[in-house]
């Protein structure tokens, strides 16, 4: 079983316990050594102290299990708002917020949308601009993200 593995059976519980869900997880070398990279949100947003919180709980876990027997260093960090949006669970997060979407081919003739998500199933997505619907096949979208005003 290897690293990755056995991290996320060691975290599941307390990612349950906390209503968290891990986005992503890696370990790679890097410049420094090894890094074990690990994503987690929950539905509102996480927290400096819930990520410093799970960061602690697997510190200790990694120890006491002796799961990595070289030096690494452990990040535990939100994925931003800004992350990509792929699975269902993540439209379902941000069902009725406004997406940028970019398609791999044209669309209503154009690759470039947006407009707030309004529906979805397990084939498509449906966005609403200025009181126009427009149904979005998921295999062509290229990239979906949250729109973030700064």
């Amino acid at each position: 079983m290897d690293v990755i593995d056995r991290v996320k059976g060691l975290i599941s519980g307390y990612l349950e316990e906390n209503g968290m869900e891990l986005v992503d997880i890696t370990y790679r070398r890097e410049a420094g050594g090894m890094t074990l990279r690990l994503l987690a949100d929950i539905p509102v947003g996480i927290s400096i102290a819930q990520c410093e919180g799970l960061n602690n709980y697997l510190s200790e876990l990694l120890d006491k299990e002796n799961v990595i027997g070289e030096r690494y260093l452990l990040e535990v960090s939100s994925p931003g708002l800004d992350r990509p949006i792929t699975t269902d669970k993540d439209y379902e997060r941000v069902m009725g917020k406004v997406l940028d979407i970019t398609t791999y081919e044209r669309i209503d003739m154009r690759k470039i949308h947006e407009g707030s998500l309004i529906g979805m199933d397990s084939e498509n997505i449906v966005i609403e601009s200025k009181g126009v619907s427009t149904v979005i096949p998921k295999a062509k979208i290229a990239m979906a993200r949250l729109k973030v005003d700064l």
